[in-house]
């Protein structure tokens, strides 16, 4: 009996053995984050090197979880790889990352440039982005004009990229919603018409 109690004491007076030190979660968090870097060599550029090496590929935007608390991380990633939702990344360096749609009309270029740390300019070309969404030069008032301005606003500024892992990419912007892209399979190509 008596050791019996002494384990379940020894038990309750140690930490969860499972649960990470503080300094492995603050590594974890500098790795997501930072790309595991120092903060000078965060802050001068390095981090594009670990970010966008072999970022080549099509990719697919996630959905995270629905307000019905349906979770939808992921589960249609092989399905919309062979869509027109696939996009095309590319890295012609380490300070460059070009996001290229593959839709059925217009298509569209946005570049993001690596300013410093994990921060990038974001610049999408006007005219043929705004035929991609139908707000083209055809469409004329100033309801178009309004929705042009709202559209670009949010397709031009700064993000923060973030690569957790090989085949998870991430952006945030301070006016939305992550985006979470998640890389196709090698050989799985969009079918577009």
């Amino acid at each position: 009996m008596r050791l019996g109690v002494a384990l379940v004491l020894a038990c309750l007076a140690t930490p969860a053995i499972a649960a990470d030190s503080i300094a492995d979660q603050a590594k974890s968090a500098y790795q997501a984050f930072a790309g595991g870097l120092s903060q000078d060599d965060f802050l001068n550029a390095e981090y594009g090197k670990g970010v966008l090496d072999d970022i080549g590929g099509n990719w697919v935007r996630l959905n995270g979880p629905q307000a019905s608390g349906v979770e939808t991380y992921g589960v249609d990633t092989d399905r919309f790889c062979q869509t027109p939702a696939a996009l095309t990344l590319g890295s012609p360096n380490a300070m460059v990352l070009n996001l290229n749609t593959n839709l059925q009309g217009a298509n569209f270029t946005q570049q993001y440039t690596l300013i410093a740390g994990s921060t990038f300019a974001e610049h999408t070309d006007p005219n043929p982005y705004l035929s991609a969404v139908g707000l083209g030069p055809d469409k004329t008032g100033p309801q178009a004009d309004q929705q042009r301005a709202l559209l670009l606003s949010l397709a031009n500024g700064l993000v923060q990229i973030y690569r957790p892992s090989a085949d998870i990419l991430v952006m945030t912007r301070d006016r939305g919603y992550p985006i979470v892209l998640a890389r196709c399979a090698p050989g799985v190509l969009p079918k577009v018409q």
